[in-house]
């Protein structure tokens, strides 16, 4: 019970007026925006609503409702907040989300980025893809014909995200488990000072140079009730991409923009700076500078003396009556180069006369031979036992594949092999058939010697190979199966080389209330459960329990971080009944979580839905939730809650309320702890 908190997220600024202000209208004929000036202050105000509102209960108890008081509960069970949800309060709980116009960062197979709007992103991962051909014909499940789109949320898990290795610093790659849509939700834009902007929820996590934390706890964020910002408490720097270089020469407007005169390419001014291209089309974008594409004619370094590009010239040559081949020996070029602007200019190439030469193959008949099956068979028995292999072979190249290469090529042919004898079942996933790999359980990196043992290899199917090499779990994965080698003796597998880009921290500068959005958000799959949206590293979605009871079995989490069970002890049943909780007892609660966290893993290993896996899971799981209500519901709650009789973690949730109510409405407070506090009566 030590870990449970309640902190303020937003409140009405002076409630009592409000109230005052409402009752005040209840039994006057005017409007009484217009004496606005006259109203009493907030203490007076308190005062008159608990004379004049509360004490005999003489009055109409609608102006408590409309304050209204935002507070975010965490580190309680789940119990505690399903009994918060049956009262007048609002409850939500894990809602983190992004605006639909984020762009979520994708890297290519050739090294580029491709950035997707994460609205469009849920768009292909519910819909589909548009098909380019129409439906002629109605489809297998009675489709009209016409324009379709189709499944593609198999190409986008394959597609490279990236996040962030948080151990290193270091950008790595992930994969997509799921998008989804939040709904609507009160987005702000965080502007950054080196211009990147974000759209999200208060409740977003992003990655701070303190760790993860909510974007409202970040900033120190203080709302009004209109979600308008009222002030920013804190300074916070939030870890973003890009490489920090702020003395680069390509980063001053003068030097780039002369670059750029000189008719220079992007990717030629890359090469002269020792920067990636896509660092200087962002600066040439910053300086609103057009860079020429490299794909414009006169761009390409030129070929030769560059005479035939010259029209005047090719004009010359073409009437001396030479022909493409002798004209490139001319200019020093290809022929082609030569054709492409023979016919760029709009001139015509000699044709040579056909010659009086005869084909030597030219009305000569082909032959065939006359042999029966079984010679035929004969002769593709001496063609497989007499072949020239190697060296031997006149198709040798000198050995020009790796070893690497070969190695594979034999792992592919043995494959059959390997299936047959594993009854083609993936030996991790347990499905049968499909698109099987043969994985060597002790790798090549980590004994070359056992590349070619037939006994080294295993089945698996396409996703669960992957993923093992993907996540490095290559020496975790060979310990259920007994490796010749044992895992601890490996060498270390050897990592990419080259420029590794890291994450920097860059300070928050601006919050602005934008209203509200439809938002979405990501879930990753993978070692490393975030992303990289508009610059910013940011969280994927902490939907319910999932990833936490994982993070259990991985070491990463204590168990009762995740699981709560009470403090040992003596406690008493509603019918005043006593018993022990015993040291003897709590273990064995401790253990069953632990088993539970176990058969919820092997039910999402084996492809179960969350929803469905989550039913295995103690019901007491530890959840943050916010929670929204005004003054006539929270002391609802306060008197069916914190009654001596109540489930005692509901009373510490009331406890850790009550002093966010006293210095919200002191006067109300006041009258409530004098007249109905822990008695057990309904509020007004």
């Amino acid at each position: 019970m030590d870990r449970f908190t309640v902190a303020l997220i937003s409140q009405t600024p002076n409630p009592q007026q409000v109230i005052y202000g409402a009752m005040h209208q209840d039994y006057a004929e005017g409007f009484v925006w217009d004496e606005r000036d006259r109203w009493p202050g907030e203490e007076k105000c308190g005062d008159v609503i608990v004379k004049q509102l509360l004490q005999g209960n003489r009055g109409h108890y609608g102006p408590l409702e409309h304050p209204q008081i935002v507070l975010n509960c965490g580190w309680f069970p789940h119990s505690t907040m399903q009994q918060i949800r049956t009262h007048r309060v609002g409850v939500s709980f894990d809602v983190q989300c992004l605006a639909g116009d984020t762009e979520v960062t994708f890297v290519q197979a050739s090294g580029g980025l491709k950035k997707i709007k994460i609205a469009e992103l849920y768009d292909l991962w519910v819909n589909g893809e548009k098909a380019i051909r129409e439906r002629k014909i109605r489809g297998r499940k009675g489709e009209r014909p016409g324009p379709y789109r189709r499944d593609c949320k198999t190409r986008l898990k394959k597609m490279n995200l990236r996040v962030l290795n948080e151990e290193t610093g270091i950008f790595e790659i992930g994969h997509l488990q799921d998008v989804m849509c939040s709904g609507l939700q009160p987005v702000y834009r965080l502007t950054l000072s080196d211009g990147k902007a974000l759209d999200c929820t208060t409740k977003h996590r992003l990655y701070t140079s303190q760790g993860w934390q909510r974007m409202g706890d970040a900033l120190g964020l203080v709302t009004d009730a209109d979600n308008r910002v009222l002030a920013i408490t804190k300074t916070c720097t939030l870890m973003t991409n890009g490489v920090v270089r702020p003395d680069a020469i390509y980063s001053q407007e003068a030097w780039l923009t002369a670059k750029v005169n000189q008719g220079l390419t992007a990717q030629q001014i890359a090469e002269a700076c020792g920067c990636s291209a896509e660092v200087i089309r962002y600066w040439g974008k910053q300086f609103q500078l057009s860079l020429p594409s490299g794909r414009r004619r006169g761009l390409k370094t030129l070929v030769g003396n560059g005479l035939y590009r010259d029209k005047a010239w090719l004009q010359a040559q073409l009437a001396k009556g030479l022909h493409a081949d002798d004209i490139a020996a001319l200019a020093g070029c290809s022929i082609e180069s030569v054709k492409k602007w023979v016919y760029t200019h709009g001139l015509a190439l000699n044709k040579r006369s056909p010659g009086n030469e005869k084909p030597w193959n030219k009305g000569v008949k082909g032959y065939k031979l006359a042999l029966s099956t079984e010679s035929l068979e004969q002769r593709r028995i001496n063609a497989k036992t007499f072949t020239k292999r190697g060296s031997d072979s006149n198709f040798w190249r000198g050995g020009t594949s790796t070893e690497r290469e070969l190695i594979g090529a034999w792992t592919r042919q043995i494959a059959p092999q390997v299936h047959a004898k594993f009854n083609y079942i993936c030996q991790c996933c347990g499905k049968s058939g499909g698109n099987l790999h043969a994985h060597h359980l002790v790798p090549v990196f980590a004994d070359e010697s056992l590349a070619y043992e037939f006994n080294n290899l295993i089945s698996l199917c396409q996703p669960c190979h992957e993923r093992l090499h993907h996540n490095h779990l290559e020496a975790e994965f060979a310990t259920n199966f007994q490796p010749i080698l044992e895992p601890k003796l490996w060498d270390a597998k050897p990592m990419p080389t080259g420029r590794k880009l890291k994450a920097h921290p860059v300070e928050v500068v601006s919050v602005e209330y934008l209203g509200l959005q439809t938002t979405y958000d990501l879930e990753v799959d993978g070692l490393w459960h975030n992303f990289v949206a508009n610059g910013v590293v940011v969280h994927n979605s902490f939907r319910y329990t999932g990833q936490r009871i994982l993070d259990v079995l991985e070491g990463k989490r204590e168990l009762e971080d995740v699981f709560y069970l009470r403090p040992l002890g003596s406690y008493s049943d509603r019918q005043g009944k006593k018993y022990d909780y015993t040291e003897d007892q709590r273990q064995q609660d401790l253990d069953w979580c632990l088993q539970a966290c176990h058969r919820y893993a092997e039910r999402i290993h084996q492809g179960f839905a969350e929803e469905h896996a989550r039913g295995l899971i103690p019901f007491d799981i530890r959840q943050h939730w916010v929670m929204s209500a005004n003054v006539r519901s929270l002391m609802h709650l306060l008197d069916l809650r914190w009654k001596a009789d109540a489930q005692l973690e509901a009373q510490k949730l009331c406890e850790q309320i009550w002093p966010h109510f006293q210095a919200w409405v002191p006067a109300i407070a006041a009258w409530y702890e004098a007249n109905r506090l822990k008695k057990a009566r309904l509020s007004p």
